[in-house]
């Protein structure tokens, strides 16, 4: 009996010692985990803090170099503010200061003001504009210490690239404000009604970002992260369904436009010399009027000729439908518009066209 006492004991004692030594290890194992772990957190966290340090370092650095070169244009009519808007440091040579901004910014002002950055103002000459295009060209004579923004090549931008967008939104009270965003979409067309007649005049070619765009924006610029300037902010689209939505003239159709208001003062087109009318816009009756095929839905109604214009030399006829233009679809003027003024005066285009039931092709020399 004793004997069974002693080997409880001795066996109570041994478990006692296993169960302390187990509770040792687990603590010790549970301690240098947290220290791993707490190390690798605090690593991450470093890493964390780094980048974001690193990405606000970066956009700062750009609006640095870039916000000076954004200027608040006021628009002046009969001697009274009519409107304001925003425009980019284009050329700075010479004593000659040339600012790109919107053509609805400038439109019937009689005078106009540049306010820069830091507040001097100094009135502007307008060189010349184009409605189609929205694009307007200021000079400045004075000598300012400010450099000229560097262009970028808007081909290269990619959707989901970072932008930023500097301007003057609602008023001159905020004017040089920043927002930053995404390329959101490239090449988007964008119908544009020029006379305000509530109908679609024109389509513009535009890069969309989501960095904010409001009234006053407009001529602003839209700046990538190496500080270049990849476009001129020109419109928003703005709706309780729709947010989020800007657009940006890609700086590559920009300069060509420019070129032509520095060289000539005004942007100039080619005619083939038509007067002409979408299809898809006649009603039954002028269909039946102008004897169109039922077949023929869509194409350019010919309703008259100039004189001695590049159609009319061709052998073009008035009642003629044009269908193609070098091989693209004609689905209405806006198309024939678009793709003509794409072309120069000298050049020759193929176009396709119907007459009754017949088609036919013939080439024409823009003039």
């Amino acid at each position: 009996m004793k004997s069974d006492q002693g080997f409880k004991r001795t066996f109570l004692g041994i478990m006692v010692m296993l169960l302390l030594w187990n509770g040792f290890l687990t603590y010790r194992l549970w301690e240098v985990s947290e220290k791993k772990g707490s190390q690798s957190s605090d690593s991450g966290d470093k890493v964390v803090e780094k980048v974001v340090t690193e990405f606000d370092t970066n956009v700062t650095d750009v609006v640095d170099k870039s916000q000076n070169k954004v200027v608040s244009v006021i628009n002046e009519q009969q001697g009274q503010v009519a409107g304001s808007g925003s425009g980019v440091v284009y050329k700075n040579e010479s004593g000659v200061v040339k600012i790109i901004t919107n053509h609805h910014v400038v439109d019937k002002g009689t005078k106009f003001i540049v306010r820069f950055a830091n507040g001097e103002e100094h009135e502007a000459q307008l060189l010349g504009s184009d409605p189609y295009t929205d694009l307007a060209l200021l000079e400045i004579k004075a000598d300012l210490d400010i450099e000229p923004f560097k262009m970028g090549d808007s081909s290269l931008t990619k959707v989901g690239e970072f932008s930023v967008a500097i301007g003057s939104p609602v008023g001159l009270e905020f004017a040089n404000s920043v927002t930053f965003g995404i390329i959101s979409g490239k090449d988007r067309v964008v119908p544009v009604d020029l006379n305000g007649d509530g109908v679609s005049d024109w389509d513009m070619v535009v890069l969309q970002t989501d960095a904010a765009i409001n009234p006053g924006n407009s001529g602003g610029a839209l700046v990538n992260m190496a500080g270049e300037l990849i476009g001129i902010n020109s419109m928003k689209l703005s709706s309780a369904q729709i947010e989020g939505m800007g657009f940006s003239i890609p700086i590559n159709e920009v300069i060509p436009i420019i070129n032509q208001i520095e060289e000539n003062g005004k942007v100039t087109y080619p005619i083939l010399g038509i007067s002409a009318v979408s299809v898809q816009d006649l009603n039954p009756f002028q269909r039946n009027y102008y004897q169109i095929p039922q077949s023929i839905q869509s194409g350019v109604y010919i309703a008259e000729l100039t004189q001695n214009g590049p159609a009319k030399k061709a052998g073009i006829k008035e009642g003629d439908i044009l269908t193609e233009f070098d091989g693209d679809t004609m689905s209405s003027f806006k198309d024939f518009r678009r793709k003509l003024y794409g072309k120069k005066v000298g050049d020759k285009v193929n176009l396709k066209l119907a007459r009754g039931s017949e088609t036919y092709e013939v080439e024409v020399v823009l003039e």
